[in-house]
């Protein structure tokens, strides 16, 4: 049987929530903007003390939320 460090290994060890800095580096959304985000209530969030962790479907959600739509129009032959 595998050990939990063996799964964390064999899964990448990423962490369900993360902070800012590292949302941020994932993401490619600023950390300034990020925790602008979660001030103006647009972002979910929790908040572990001081620190205010992200899950990536708090980004994913935000996106679905503010994502411009492409105007395709299709060429008939």
């Amino acid at each position: 049987m595998a050990t939990k460090q063996q799964t964390a290994k064999a899964i990448g060890h990423l962490p369900m929530l993360k902070t800012v800095e590292q949302m941020s580096r994932i993401s490619g959304i600023g950390e300034n903007k990020l925790r602008e985000l979660m001030d103006k209530g647009e972002i979910e969030y929790v908040q572990n003390g001081n620190r205010r962790l992200l899950a990536d479907s708090a980004i994913w959600d935000w996106y679905e939320r503010n994502k411009v739509a492409v105007n395709v129009q299709w060429e008939r032959r």
